[in-house]
Order: structure tokens, then C-alpha cells, then sequence
């Protein structure tokens, strides 16, 4: 067991399935923002959250094995692989239909990034933003979940 505190930097497991743990709000806000590059600390302070909160949700996380620890020593940005944005679209195809590469095309735009030039730590708030354009809150979950494994499978990349 790790002791989690601000300098703590986690990545997403890649042999533990979402579907098997019933994920609060902001259980999945944590998510969304874990990259394997920031710390607990910078997370807490995105989501607003005391470093109290954040602790017992990434603790949580880590216990339900939906969490690995990284060592902060990471090396160079990795850039996205464009594999996992055909996938990206493809699953926001079946949500949305046609319309998916212009929500895509116009989130980037709002991030002033294009899909070549993109981050792999990134991706979390990538996938975050574009939910946010997802009315329908099932598709929007439907969408969160499988853009959690699409995440967990492009950190192993």
C-alpha cells in the first residue's frame, strides 16, 4: 500500500475493468483528469476539491485497483497516436452520428491544438470536454466509460 499525498502521480490500470466498481461523480471527475503526469496535488486543484477530498478518492481508486502508481521521473510528452482518434470518433459516432468529427474538429479548436500535434496527457481532458457536448446523460456515460478503457489502452502505448 502507497501513502497518496499532493506529489503523488498516478496513471489509469489497464487489467481492471470500469464496469466492475460503481463510480461516484466525482470518482469519474478524478479520472478524467488523470494523465500519469499530474500530481494528486494539481488534480485536487482543477477539481476544486481539498487535499482531504482528493486523497480519500484517489486512495479509494488506487484500492479498487482502477489506479497504478507512476514514478515522477516521466520523460518526454508522448504524442496521441492517431489509432486512438479514429477509435475516439468512431464511438462518438454511434453517440451522436455524423456530426462527431465536427464536435471533435471543434473541441481541439477550443484547446488551440490540432490531432497531430496532440498530447497524450491531454486525452483525459480531451475526452472530458467533448462529454460535455454529449446531452443525453446516458449516451454521455455510455461514451465516459468507453472512453475510460480507450485511455487506459493509449497509456499503454
Amino acid at each position: 500500500m502507497i501513502e497518496v499525498n499532493e506529489n503523488v502521480v498516478f496513471c489509469l490500470a489497464q487489467d481492471k475493468s470500469p464496469a466492475e466498481v460503481t463510480l461516484r461523480s466525482t470518482d469519474w471527475a478524478v479520472i478524467t483528469q488523470i494523465d500519469g503526469h499530474k500530481t494528486v496535488g494539481e488534480i485536487a486543484s482543477v477539481l476544486a476539491l481539498t487535499m482531504e477530498e482528493a486523497i480519500v478518492h484517489f486512495t479509494w481508486l488506487y484500492e479498487k485497483g482502477l489506479l497504478k502508481y507512476v514514478s515522477s521521473d516521466l520523460g518526454a510528452e508522448k504524442l496521441l497516436p492517431p489509432t486512438v482518434f479514429e477509435k475516439l470518433e468512431t464511438e462518438l459516432t454511434q453517440i451522436l452520428g455524423p456530426v462527431a468529427p465536427y464536435v471533435i474538429d471543434d473541441v481541439l479548436w477550443a484547446m488551440e491544438v490540432e490531432r497531430g500535434e496532440f498530447k497524450l496527457n491531454k486525452l483525459a481532458e480531451l475526452v472530458e470536454s467533448i462529454s460535455d457536448e454529449i446531452e443525453d446523460e446516458n449516451k454521455r456515460l455510455v461514451f465516459q466509460e468507453k472512453m475510460l478503457l480507450l485511455m487506459q489502452e493509449a497509456n499503454r502505448l
